[in-house]
């Protein structure tokens, strides 16, 4: 596990803690939710990328084909 250190302002520092409660979590369960929630998100707005983010090897072999397809080299 990793640490952090966060930078907030009072407003935002109590809206965190008042949701942490809310949903009976730490901040520290909070955060890693909002982060599984934004990821979840981004993955729908994206679904290429989500069907291929378990092997993102595959999506580096895509990219540099496609890249050197258009005249770009050294991207293998």
């Amino acid at each position: 596990m990793e640490k952090i250190e966060l930078e907030l302002d009072r407003l935002t520092f109590e809206r965190a803690k008042t949701l942490a409660i809310v949903n009976q979590s730490t901040l520290s369960e909070l955060i890693t939710h909002v982060i599984e929630r934004l990821a979840e998100i981004q993955e729908k707005k994206d679904p290429l990328m989500g069907l291929y983010a378990d092997v993102p090897e595959i999506v580096d072999e895509i990219v540099a084909e496609a890249m050197e397809k258009r005249g770009y080299t050294g991207f293998r």
